[in-house]
């Protein structure tokens, strides 16, 4: 890959997209008679995608990954944001590059354990993911650790974005495993700015296939201009957000010195693009756009949670005002 996916990584993207809209279909997210909506990354689900590999992606062939690199990485979580896909498979993602301890690791890779994601909040923390994961990841820019959660005291809270569960807990115990560096937090960086280019990719694709079937004053409503335009806006937010996220899981795989720098834009970029363009196909949808039923709505209470994960617009904004592009 250089400034776009070549042949055999559109291969991998097009097996994600297929595994994940059978494994985990946007749909499951709407509540019907008698029952719930499907949150979270289950135990089913967890080591179905552990069986076809994709949380080890990234990891090396001698730790039990399939060695592959940042692009593929990126690749499989913008069809996980398209489907809005939990945060827990990002987590269990990283979970398993962060584990040195062989057995651990393979556990993590197959879905033998849960992780969920862990964001500080005030003194206390944010669990973001499956009330049954025995693991929590928790990632800053400069280290990751992992934390057992049999035992820990947490309280269940509402949260915005049904496709993720949210508890909250005042203490943490001792990590089972750190580690020191960037390199969680960049991939972390790269699968939530995947995500939310999917996000944005998503929404314009619902709005366009609605626009050639919706009429009003006897035409489709893609011929007026009050819609055209908001939708090639639409085109524009996005292309400009998956090009950034081609450029940084590039730069990250080639190692340049200045690949932070880009995953912020990249970032920065996708959480525009994802909730412009989801709030902007829920206007133009109507009335319909609000509905339980529809999707829109999804899409933006995903993108909204995604934002402020692994940089939010004041962090990101502030690093690139300072950042140093290499040549």
């Amino acid at each position: 890959m250089y400034l776009a996916p070549d042949a055999e990584e559109e291969e991998i993207a097009s097996a994600a997209a297929q595994f994940l809209a059978e494994a985990m279909p946007i749909s499951r997210l709407h509540a019907t008679t008698g029952a719930a909506v499907i949150a979270d990354m289950d135990k089913a689900l967890r080591q179905a995608l552990g069986g076809m590999g994709w949380f080890a992606l990234a990891v090396p062939e001698e730790d039990g990954g399939s060695g592959l690199s940042a692009v593929e990485h990126a690749l499989f979580f913008r069809e996980v944001g398209r489907q809005c896909g939990p945060l827990d498979v990002l987590a269990q993602c990283l979970a398993a590059n962060l584990f040195a301890e062989a057995a651990q690791r393979r556990a993590v890779i197959a879905g033998e354990h849960g992780v969920a994601l862990l964001v500080p909040d005030g003194s206390g923390f944010r669990l973001i993911g499956s009330p049954a994961a025995e693991l929590a990841l928790h990632v800053t820019s400069e280290a990751a650790g992992i934390y057992p959660l049999d035992g820990l005291r947490s309280e269940n809270r509402p949260a915005l974005d049904p496709a993720n569960s949210l508890r909250v807990a005042e203490a943490l115990p001792a990590p089972l495993a750190s580690l020191s560096g960037t390199r969680i937090w960049q991939l972390g960086q790269l699968g939530v700015a995947a995500m939310l280019v999917g996000i944005a990719e998503a929404a314009l694709d619902l709005i366009v296939e609605y626009a050639k079937v919706r009429e009003t004053f006897g035409r489709k409503i893609g011929a007026w201009q009050a819609v055209r335009h908001p939708c090639a806006d639409m085109a524009v937010r996005a292309e400009a957000a998956r090009a950034q996220l081609w450029y940084a899981a590039a730069a990250l795989k080639e190692g340049r010195a200045d690949a932070a720098a880009h995953l912020d834009a990249a970032k920065h970029l996708a959480n525009l693009a994802a909730h412009g363009n989801a709030d902007t196909a829920i206007q133009l949808h109507g009335g319909i756009g609000v509905t339980d039923e529809h999707d829109c709505h999804l899409l933006l209470k995903h993108a909204m949670l995604l934002a402020r994960v692994f940089g939010s617009r004041r962090d990101l904004l502030g690093r690139l005002l300072h950042a140093r592009l290499d040549d």
